[in-house]
């Protein structure tokens, strides 16, 4: 079997142990693969391209998307199973120690945050952060070429979360989604508290 990985997505082959796969960028071309794994979310789009190829979308906004992604790869059957295992249980050891550190370090805030998309709501929720309309703004930077925040950005009540670090691997970008929230967080609440002090 011919497997294609895009290569935002080349990490997937190491979490698998997977040693016999090709580089590809089936969003822009036809390629020669039996299995192609790609991002979610651009299904139809590869396939109008790759009609005769089986595609495999890979679901990585938190770290339960890619357990379940994972999980997903083993029915599969490629890879190596132990080895997608030994991945399950380091992803939910990191898992666990994130949702430690935000408890930790966001537990005295009493913050309410806004995630005007579904993937930052799936984060913020994995966080087991409030939810208001009220609340705080997340906006992905691919929401910056909405005039609203391009205009309001230095004084509205929101935060900007970078979401695809390019120069991150596949788990650390996770865990920086994670990290960027917690962090902002902890920085707009002391900005703000600062404000209201003075």
């Amino acid at each position: 079997m011919k497997i294609g990985i895009t290569k935002m997505y080349e990490e997937i082959s190491k979490l698998i142990g997977l040693k016999d796969y090709k580089i590809v960028n089936p969003y822009n071309e036809k390629v020669d693969c039996d299995l192609l794994i790609i991002s979610k979310g651009y299904k139809e789009k590869v396939k109008r391209l790759n009609p005769n190829s089986e595609i495999f979308e890979v679901k990585s906004a938190t770290f339960r998307d890619l357990i379940e992604t994972l999980e997903d790869i083993k029915k599969l059957k490629i890879g190596d199973e132990d080895k997608i295992n030994d991945s399950i249980k380091l992803l939910k050891y990191k898992e666990k120690k994130i949702k430690e550190l935000a408890k930790n370090l966001l537990k005295d805030l009493n913050v309410e945050v806004n995630p005007i998309t579904e993937f930052v709501k799936k984060i913020v929720e994995d966080l087991n952060l409030k939810i208001s309309e009220n609340g705080v703004f997340i906006v992905p930077d691919y929401y910056l070429s909405n005039q609203n925040y391009k205009n309001n950005k230095n004084n509205a009540k929101f935060i900007i979360l970078k979401t695809h670090n390019y120069n991150l691997g596949l788990i650390e970008r996770i865990e920086d989604r994670y990290l960027q929230i917690i962090e902002k967080l902890r920085d707009f609440h002391e900005r703000t508290y600062q404000r209201s002090s003075k």
